[in-house]
């Protein structure tokens, strides 16, 4: 029988032999580490000249490829220097042709949802055509400033010697149709001769008109596109007319232009007579004013100025213009 005194001595001796909770959690840490994988060496296989191939095995796989870069392409000077002149005399001498029907339909088609041109005044003006002159290299020797028509006809031509001026105008001259007319694309177009004779030509930007107002022998007119203010073969108006329309009768307003006659251009006579009668009703309810200011004229052939309607002021009533 173990006495007390001994029975302590045992107790304190178990306790000395217990790990602190310290090194305890250190030794589960240890544990808890997973096992060190030892990575194979990565393996290098040249598969071309200048290429190699490597892998590189283990946890997470991956495969790199390095290839050969092609070097820059190479330019000989002499060969586009000495280009051999048999085979360039042709491109010079071949002439170029130009589709006009194709290259202008897009702007004769016209759609009822065309937007309008904001640059495009609603019913044109003289100048109807400017065009600012090019920044020229060479001084010129002459110089000709000339307007084209969409069939590839010049109705306008202007020339000169020296530097052509700063701003190129054109008031509707036109050699074909007398005047400008609408629906008709009109493209201008400088060309000028440097002082050693080589010759150079500059383009600019084609345009188009859907109304426009000018004065023969002191008289206003005002012509307008019957595509634009009609539908197809009928008298009723487009959802464009009634814009057109108004700005007629400002112009009216403005100038007093009354009576004034309505002329249409059209070859068919029993359309051209209902399409004047939707006008001088619709002038009629927009102006205030009687049936008796309104002249309707006999309708006139559009082969020279195409099918259009022109406003005529200061006119007779009941008969003919003065």
């Amino acid at each position: 029988m173990r006495t007390p005194v001994k029975q302590a001595i045992s107790l304190l001796m178990a306790c000395a032999c217990l790990p602190s909770p310290a090194h305890a959690a250190k030794q589960a840490a240890k544990s808890s580490k997973p096992a060190k994988i030892e990575a194979a060496a990565p393996s290098v296989k040249q598969t071309g000249q200048g290429e190699m191939d490597v892998k590189i095995i283990g946890t997470s796989r991956e495969k790199l490829a390095v290839g050969k870069l092609d070097p820059p392409a190479a330019f000989n000077l002499e060969d586009i220097q000495n280009f051999p002149e048999d085979r360039l005399q042709p491109l010079l001498n071949s002439p170029v042709t130009f589709n006009e029907g194709r290259d202008f339909s897009s702007m004769m088609d016209f759609k009822e949802d065309q937007p309008i041109h904001p640059w495009l005044p609603e019913i044109a003006r003289a100048p109807f055509l400017r065009m600012t002159s090019p920044s020229i290299e060479k001084s010129s020797r002459d110089w000709t400033y000339a307007i084209i028509d969409q069939g590839g006809a010049t109705v306008y031509k202007q020339q000169g010697r020296g530097t052509p001026p700063e701003h190129l105008v054109w008031n509707g001259e036109d050699s074909k149709r007398d005047r400008v007319a609408v629906d008709t694309v009109y493209i201008p177009q400088l060309s000028t001769v440097d002082k050693e004779g080589y010759h150079h030509t500059y383009m600019g930007q084609p345009i188009q008109f859907s109304s426009l107002e000018y004065k023969d022998s002191g008289k206003m007119q005002i012509e307008l596109s019957s595509k634009r203010l009609f539908l197809e073969r009928k008298a009723d108006l487009r959802k464009e007319g009634p814009i057109l329309l108004d700005k007629v009768c400002d112009i009216i307003r403005e100038g007093s232009y009354l009576p004034f006659a309505i002329q249409p251009y059209d070859g068919d006579d029993a359309l051209a007579r209902s399409r004047q009668a939707t006008l001088v009703k619709y002038f009629k309810e927009k102006l205030f004013i009687p049936a008796s200011q309104i002249v309707t004229s006999e309708p006139q052939d559009p082969a020279k100025r195409g099918d259009i309607v022109a406003i005529v002021a200061s006119a007779v009533p009941g008969g003919s213009g003065q």
